[in-house]
């Protein structure tokens, strides 16, 4: 069975930022955890905000700053803040019994949303377009031509490929469909390539849907802050 290696993580240091940037030498499995408690919230509570990525930094076990881009802010944000309130108290109830546990103090949080002005520019928002589409009762390679349209539309955007798995189009038998366009230059390092998976809940079950984005060559050292 082969050991795959996300195209984000073979590419930290050459055109990768880390996703979480802290480094503490004391209790770092808490705030690993943290971290994916945050994350994870975030998911549950806008599914379909359109979230490309979120960046996590500490500079102090007691200040901890999470950088949400999004494609749609507003709705992350809400009326008057409204929502964005409710996911302070949401993170809040989720991590405070965590820092209790371990005797620590609940570090002071500052949620920062960004908004995306490029969307099709992001594996991300294309995964979760498709399987938007496909939860809709959308026809599985009909989705994927149409998102491959899209891609080959941005005039940034050097190659893609889309796959689906799964009893797609309420087949019996589980099986896969894959889209692509242009090249995928997964093992060249300083390739910008963007990867992003989602899953699409259906009536027959789930449908795994993963996109990767070729956006040309990047040599710059962290030059990047998003993903």
């Amino acid at each position: 069975m082969g050991h795959k290696v996300p195209p984000y993580a073979l590419r930290i240091g050459i055109n990768r930022n880390w996703r979480s940037r802290w480094l503490f030498s004391k209790k770092t499995a808490v705030f690993l955890e943290a971290d994916y408690l945050i994350r994870k919230t975030i998911d549950e509570l806008f599914p379909k905000a359109g979230i490309i990525d979120v960046i996590i930094e500490r500079k102090s076990l007691d200040h901890c700053r999470v950088d949400v881009f999004s494609v749609k802010p507003g709705v992350i944000i809400g009326k008057d803040g409204q929502n964005l309130k409710k996911l302070y108290k949401k993170i809040e109830k989720v991590l405070k019994p965590l820092f209790q546990k371990h005797n620590l103090t609940y570090p002071t949080l500052e949620i920062n949303v960004v908004e995306i002005k490029k969307p099709n520019l992001y594996a991300a928002y294309l995964a979760e377009q498709a399987a938007l589409q496909i939860e809709k009762g959308g026809r599985v390679r009909t989705v994927l031509k149409n998102i491959v349209e899209k891609a080959k539309n941005t005039k940034e955007i050097q190659g893609i490929k889309i796959k689906a798995s799964g009893r797609l189009d309420g087949a019996t038998i589980h099986r896969h469909e894959t889209v692509s366009w242009g090249k995928i230059p997964l093992s060249k390092l300083i390739a910008d390539i963007d990867y992003a998976s989602k899953i699409a809940f259906t009536k027959y079950g789930i449908i795994g849907i993963k996109v990767w984005l070729y956006r040309g060559d990047k040599i710059g050292y962290f030059d990047n802050v998003t993903a």
